[in-house]
Parts: C-alpha cells; sequence; structure tokens
C-alpha cells in the first residue's frame, strides 16, 4: 500500500508513492498528481490552469521545465497530504480506567478478545496500543500503576491472547522513514507495522524499510 501516486514521464523518486506514467497504472483509492500541464490537458480536456484541482483526490502541477517554482512547493504540500492521511481511517478509542463505567470496560475487553490478529505497542511514554480490524485502544500503563496494577500483569495477558503480537524496537528498523514523518503519533506504529511489509503477491513495497 503505497500513500500516493504521481503521474509523471520525469524521472522521480519519492519513497512510499506509485510513480507512474499513467492514470491506469494509479492505486484508485489513494490521492493522485499529475505533473506537467500538457498531459494534463491531454487527460482532462476542461482543467482551468487557473485551478490545481481537478476533482477529488485529484491535482495536477507544472513540470519543472514549464514552472519548477510551482512543481516543488505542489509537490511538497501533495506529499504532506499524503502522509497526514495515513491511518485516517482508523477508529481510536482511550480507554479510561479511572471513569469509564465497569460495563463499558467488559465490553472493551470482551472486543480485544475477539480480535484474531493483535498488535501491541508500548511507546515510550508507556502508552499501551492495542490494534486490530481498524480499531486502536490506548490505555496509560502510567495510570494502571498508579491504581496498583502491575503493567506487566497487563501486558502478559495480552500476550498470551491468540495470534497476539508485541512489536518492540524492531518496528524502527523496518519502517523508520514512515515513523519519522508521521510527528509523534505513536497510536499508528502497529498499523504502520502491519502495512509496512511486501505484499507477497505482487513483491510490493508498502512502506520502505530503512
Amino acid at each position: 500500500m503505497f500513500i500516493g501516486n504521481i503521474v509523471t514521464t520525469d524521472e522521480i523518486n519519492e519513497e512510499n508513492f506509485n510513480i507512474v506514467e499513467s492514470l491506469d497504472k494509479c492505486i484508485p483509492t489513494l490521492p493522485t498528481l499529475i505533473i506537467g500541464w500538457k498531459i494534463t490537458k491531454e487527460l482532462f480536456n476542461d482543467t482551468s490552469i487557473l485551478h490545481k484541482k481537478i476533482e477529488e483526490d485529484k491535482w495536477w502541477t507544472f513540470n519543472s521545465k514549464e514552472r519548477k517554482v510551482d512543481l516543488e512547493q505542489d509537490l511538497k504540500e501533495f506529499k504532506s497530504l499524503c502522509y497526514s492521511n495515513i491511518g485516517k481511517d482508523i477508529k481510536y478509542v482511550y480507554i479510561d480506567i479511572l471513569y469509564h463505567k465497569t460495563t463499558t470496560i467488559k465490553k472493551i475487553i470482551t472486543k480485544i478478545k475477539s480480535f484474531n490478529n493483535i498488535l501491541l505497542y508500548v511507546s515510550n511514554t508507556n502508552m499501551l496500543y492495542i490494534y486490530d480490524e481498524n480499531i486502536v485502544f490506548g490505555l496509560d500503563l502510567n495510570i494502571v500503576e498508579f491504581i496498583g496494577i502491575k503493567k506487566e500483569k497487563i501486558l502478559t495477558s495480552l500476550t498470551q491472547l491468540p495470534h497476539s503480537i508485541f512489536i518492540r524496537n524492531e518496528i524502527f528498523n523496518k519502517c523508520m522513514c514512515i515513523i519519522k514523518k508521521i510527528d509523534k503519533n505513536d497510536k499508528l506504529i502497529p498499523y504502520i507495522y502491519r502495512y509496512g511489509e511486501c505484499n507477497e503477491d505482487n513483491n510490493t513495497r508498502l512502506f520502505c524499510t530503512e
């Protein structure tokens, strides 16, 4: 899973982007930037040179020969937009053990136990993130220990669940180039870990692995 499409006939190297020469090679679900006014006019007859947005999730910009300053600025903004889209459809639920009702906590525990492929990650600030089925549950282990529960007990219980994986520092070795661009949004790390490997079906690199 790349994070954006760039359509261009020029040689360009942008990590984590699907660089193609034609629209039919784009991944339909991703934002797309078309480089070059000439190619844009050929693809979209009614496109205005005054408006860079073509339609939802499609933009165009000049190539380096047409207007290099615009290209550099538009490419920068497009990349920023694509990185900000990472994990945008993930639902985040903070487990407030101090104020949530007991029934709510039980429902959350039941949901977590129903997961079939759990990823666990503990951040440097002692936040535990539990991810599967496009949901991230967050639990502050500092508060857990403050009320007298050992965090090791919780982690042991979770790691003993079937098909659970406890992510440690290997995530930073695999997907550092993505992690350093998500503005310390640690709750996305399990998501990045899951989709940060090669797709074995077509050998497509999902995210870079510096």
